[in-house]
């Protein structure tokens, strides 16, 4: 049976209610076939791709491995210099377990390796005891990432970043940023901005077993292990019950690359194919079986993507203005969605400037001054301090005159919706709540 054509994946995806995709990108031996952003995301946008980043840390952990600064089989506990008088179940954990996320822990050891100071959190993981023997059971373990990305740090004298930056990045055009601990080291868990352009790269690089153009990049045979299956999973969703391999999910034909709210690289060798995507839902399940029901050929290109929605503008409303802290509406969130904190927003005015309105924050201490074309999208700074995040902001009245406001956070997967009523009244939440907190300067890419 013939394939269905780009044009029906796009149609698919933008006809579901639940999904909201930035940005699609798909390699069919290497060459771009559909390449496609939504507004306001634009190329050269490196949003936050979260645990996509995991498989990056992973390639930095192979090449650091090639070179000699530690084996699969080495324990972490002699890596890391730790005391010896740790648990047992732990000192059996290898650089093998961290990567299969096989460390015999039944949950994630994150928050309780991160309550306290960051220069403490190799010590608190080494604290855990795994539940069950090491190596018998998977648990999806952010903790476990992040001591991947300390041991390249620590044996290569080098960041993530830095270490994979002349090695990987660079030769694949990728340009990228990583957010960092307390400590000022990247995370390795998640942290990672990268374009749709870098996601597919890693992915394509993957599906050539590391060779880049006719160059090898990555050792030879390190990709056929760290695509396999290494550790059976179960998971209460489908796609992620077909088990794990190094910081790589397996799936129904290859594997994938896998962040949070739908950041993807679906790679599948038997197929020629790489799909990246980045956008941002809960649902991505059905993002998933879309794209399996509708994957692209190399003849149609189809049509865009449906835009971030931008308000429609009655016109109503020449000033509003809210005093205190905005609260959160839980209204304002779309279904299936979690209902996350507000954001730090103390006051909020805004008035009509001709064509345009100006919004007035106070945010986490901070006035802020944006400006909004109603219908259109306009992208500037949102500036706290001596931070700046790149934005993109649209807004239009109702038919009561309540102004509505979408500021784009587009280094990140979030929007910040807000509503301000003529009678002072105000509220917010988020398109997908941030899973680093919703402070706005967390926005940041580092």
């Amino acid at each position: 049976m013939d394939e269905p054509n780009g044009r029906d994946l796009i149609e698919a995806l933008g006809a579901h209610p639940e999904l909201e995709l930035h940005a699609l990108l798909v390699l069919r031996d290497g060459v771009t076939v559909l390449e496609r952003y939504a507004e306001p995301y634009r190329p050269g946008d490196r949003p936050l791709v979260y645990s996509a980043s995991k498989t990056f840390s992973a390639t930095a952990v192979g090449l650091a491995i090639s070179e000699g600064r530690f084996a699969l089989d080495d324990r972490i506990v002699d890596l890391l210099d730790a005391a010896s008088d740790v648990d047992d179940r732990v000192a059996q954990i290898t650089v093998h377990h961290l990567l299969s996320m096989s460390t015999g822990h039944t949950e994630d050891t994150i928050d309780a390796m991160t309550a306290g100071p960051a220069e403490g959190w190799v010590e608190a993981f080494l604290a855990i005891r795994p539940q069950q023997p090491v190596g018998s059971c998977h648990v999806y373990n952010n903790g476990a990432s992040f001591l991947l990305g300390e041991l390249v740090r620590r044996h290569t004298g080098t960041d993530l970043l830095d270490y994979l930056r002349p090695r990987v990045l660079e030769p694949l055009g990728i340009e990228a940023t990583w957010d960092t601990d307390p400590a000022g080291r990247c995370l390795g868990w998640t942290g990672l901005h990268v374009d749709v352009r870098g996601l597919a790269a890693l992915g394509e690089l993957l599906r050539c077993d590391g060779v880049w153009q006719g160059r090898r990049l990555l050792p030879e045979g390190w990709v056929a292990r760290a695509t396999a299956k290494q550790i059976a999973t179960v998971e209460p969703s489908p796609e992620w019950n077909l088990g794990y391999g190094y910081q790589v999910w397996m799936g129904r034909d290859g594997f994938r690359l896998d962040g949070a709210y739908g950041q993807f690289a679906f790679v599948l060798p038997g197929r020629d194919l790489v799909v990246a995507v980045q956008s941002a839902q809960s649902c991505t399940q059905v993002l998933i079986d879309l794209l399996w029901e509708h994957l692209p050929t190399l003849g149609d290109t189809g049509s865009g993507l449906s835009a971030v929605p931008i308000p429609a503008d009655s016109g109503l409303g020449t000033t509003w203005t809210h005093a205190g802290a905005v609260a959160l509406d839980a209204t304002m969130v779309d279904d299936g969605e979690e209902v996350g904190p507000p954001a730090d927003l103390a006051e909020v005015a805004a008035f009509r400037t001709g064509d345009g309105v100006t919004l007035d924050l106070v945010a986490e201490g901070h006035e802020v001054r944006l400006a909004v074309t109603p219908g259109q999208w306009r992208r500037q700074s949102l500036r706290l301090g001596g931070v700046e995040v790149p934005v993109a902001l649209a807004a239009g009245a109702d038919e009561a005159g309540t102004l509505l406001v979408r500021l784009v956070f587009t280094d990140t997967p979030h929007t910040l919706r807000l509503r301000l009523g003529t009678d002072g009244s105000a509220a917010q939440a988020w398109k997908v709540n941030p899973l680093q907190g919703p402070s706005l300067a967390a926005m940041l890419a580092h």
